[in-house]
C-alpha cells in the first residue's frame, strides 16, 4: 500500500501482564486500584542486599504464549539487566532478556496474511508516574509486575494491518489464559515503530510511538505517524530517530531515540540461566485451547473470515475487526437474524458496540430496529446515534426513545427552506466568498443549517436545498 508514493514499514512491540498472583521476582501480590506503594518489598524497591527469585508461574505462562503463537522456544534463556534512569524504575535497571531470549520465530495470522513474530522474551514492569500541577509522584504497586514482550517483524505496511495483528494477537493471549487483556489498565499495550521509503529504496529512519493502549488509537497513530513523516520527506526534512506518544490527535515528541547500546545490557549476576524441560513445554502445550496458532488461527479464523466475507458481502478487515470480539460477533448475527442488512449492522458494530467497555448493553434486534427508523425516514444517523446511547444507558424500544426525545427527522421542505435563508442572512461574509469561488465553504454552511434544525434535517434534501440557494438555482 502506498501513501503519496511511500511505503510504511511497520512493526509492532506488544506487552502483555502476565496472569499470576505474585511479581515476577518478588512475593508482593500483583495488585489493581490498590493505594499507591502498599503492594511493594525491599525487593521490588531494589534495597541493597535483596535478591531476586523467578516466578515459576510466569515462565509457564511466557511457555505458554510462545506455543500458542507457533514460536520456538529455548532451552536455555539468560535475563539480563536493561539500564536506564527513571524514577518509576527503582533498580535504574529493567531485569528482561536480549540476546537469548525464551523464544523465537513463530506468526500471527490475519487478514488472510502471515505476520511474523521475531521473538518472545520475559521481564518485570516498571512502575507509574503520574504528572500534575506542582509536582509529580511515583506508584511502584506495579514495578516488578510480570510481563512478556512480543516483537514482530516489520511486516505491516498499514495501520488497518497493524490493528488486525494486535486485535488478533489479545484475542489468542486471552483465551489462552496468559494475559486478562485489559488495555484501560495497561494489561495489553503496544509501542509501533514505523518509517516510510520509496519502493525500491533503502528502508526509512524509524520512529516508535510509546505505550498506546487501545486498538483504533494504534491505528490512529500509526496513520498520523505515516502521514507526518511523508509530510517531512516531501518537504525536503529528514526524519529523526526519536520516541514519540499518541496525544489525542497526534503524535508528540517524548525523547530522542536510544539503540540497544544505551541500555549496556549485560546478563544479570544475580539470576542463573533459564533452563527448560520437556515436560514443563508439553504440559503446557496440552492444555491450549484448539491447535496452536500457526495452524488454529490459518485454518479455522480464516476458514470462518472467508465465510463471513462470501455470506454477508462485508469486508475482510470488518469481519475480522467484528470476529475479534465474541460478543460484538454474537450481536451482529441476532442484528442480522432480527432483519438488518449485514453491512449496515456491521457499520454499527464496528463504529458504536465495539467502542464500548460492555458492548453487551446493545442487543442485535436493537440495533436493526434502529436502522429500520433510518431507513423508513424517521430519524437520520445523527438521530440514530443518540438512540443507540440511550439504549446503551437505560434501555428501551427505539421508536419510543424517537418520540419521546422528539429525535423525528425534519424532512418538511418548507421548513429546511426556511433554516437554510435563515442561516445564509446570518453569514453575508461567507456567503459573499461562497459565491466568489470559495467552495469549500459548503461544508460550513451545512454545518450550521445542521445545528440549526437540532442535526434532525434529513441529508439528502438539507443538501439539495442547501446547494440550490448558495447557487441561485432552484432547489
Amino acid at each position: 500500500m502506498l501513501h503519496d508514493g511511500y511505503e510504511a514499514i511497520i512493526g509492532l512491540e506488544c506487552h502483555a501482564q502476565l496472569r499470576t498472583a505474585s511479581k515476577m521476582f518478588c512475593a508482593c501480590p500483583v495488585v489493581n486500584d490498590a493505594p499507591p506503594n502498599s503492594a511493594v518489598c525491599p525487593t521490588c524497591l531494589a534495597h541493597p542486599g535483596t535478591l531476586p527469585v523467578l516466578n515459576d508461574q510466569a515462565v509457564k505462562l511466557g511457555l505458554r504464549a510462545a506455543l500458542a503463537t507457533g514460536c520456538t522456544l529455548h532451552d536455555t534463556s539468560v535475563f539480563a539487566r536493561k539500564h536506564y534512569f527513571y524514577p518509576d524504575l527503582p533498580k535504574g535497571y529493567q531485569i528482561s532478556q536480549f540476546d537469548r531470549p525464551l523464544a523465537t520465530g513463530g506468526a500471527i495470522h490475519a487478514l488472510g496474511q502471515r505476520f511474523g513474530i521475531t521473538r518472545i522474551h520475559l521481564e518485570e514492569d516498571a512502575g507509574k508516574m503520574t504528572h500534575a500541577e506542582g509536582g509529580s509522584t511515583v506508584d511502584w504497586n506495579r514495578a516488578g509486575v510480570p510481563l512478556i514482550e512480543i516483537v514482530s517483524e516489520a511486516d505491516m505496511r498499514s495501520a488497518e494491518q497493524a490493528e488486525a495483528y494486535l486485535r488478533t494477537l489479545h484475542r489468542v493471549l486471552v483465551e489462552s489464559g496468559i494475559c486478562t487483556g485489559d488495555m484501560e489498565k495497561g494489561h495489553f499495550r503496544c509501542d509501533a515503530n514505523v518509517s516510510v521509503h520509496r519502493p525500491g529504496e533503502p528502508w526509512g529512519t524509524k520512529v516508535e510511538v510509546k505505550n498506546v493502549n487501545s486498538f483504533r488509537f494504534v491505528a490512529k497513530a500509526i496513520r498520523f505517524e505515516i502521514e507526518r513523516q511523508v509530510a517531512v520527506l516531501h518537504a525536503g526534512g529528514t526524519v529523526d530517530q526519536e520516541t514519540r506518544t499518541w496525544a489525542g490527535k497526534g503524535t508528540v515528541t517524548l525523547r530522542k531515540k536510544e539503540g540497544s547500546a544505551d541500555y549496556r545490557y549485560f546478563p544479570d549476576p544475580d539470576l542463573g540461566p533459564l533452563v527448560l524441560e520437556a515436560g514443563e513445554i508439553e504440559g503446557q502445550r496440552a492444555t491450549l485451547p484448539g491447535l496452536p496458532m500457526d495452524r488454529f488461527l490459518a485454518q479455522e479464523d480464516e476458514r470462518r473470515v472467508t465465510d463471513w466475507v462470501e455470506n454477508y458481502g462485508l469486508s475482510t478487515y470488518d469481519v475480522t475487526v467484528i470476529l475479534g470480539n465474541p460478543e460484538a460477533a454474537a450481536i451482529f448475527m441476532d442484528a442480522v437474524a432480527a432483519g438488518g442488512a449485514p453491512k449496515a449492522m456491521a457499520n454499527w458494530v464496528t463504529s458504536e458496540v465495539l467502542r464500548r467497555e460492555d458492548p453487551g448493553q446493545i442487543s442485535g434486534a436493537g440495533l436493526s430496529a434502529v436502522q429500520a427508523l433510518v431507513d423508513a425516514g424517521t430519524i437520520n444517523r445523527d438521530g440514530a446515534k443518540r438512540v443507540i446511547e440511550v439504549i446503551a444507558a437505560e434501555g428501551g424500544d427505539p421508536a419510543e426513545i424517537v418520540s419521546r426525545l422528539g429525535l423525528g427527522q425534519v424532512s418538511d421542505e418548507r421548513k429546511l427552506a426556511e433554516a437554510v435563508a435563515s442561516v445564509l442572512a446570518a453569514h453575508p461574509a461567507e456567503l459573499a466568498k461562497y459565491r466568489a469561488g470559495n467552495k469549500g465553504l459548503f461544508g460550513f454552511f451545512m454545518g450550521k443549517l445542521m445545528a440549526a434544525t437540532g442535526r434532525k434535517a434529513e441529508p439528502g434534501l438539507a443538501q439539495r436545498l442547501l446547494r440550490g440557494a448558495l447557487d441561485g438555482t432552484p432547489g
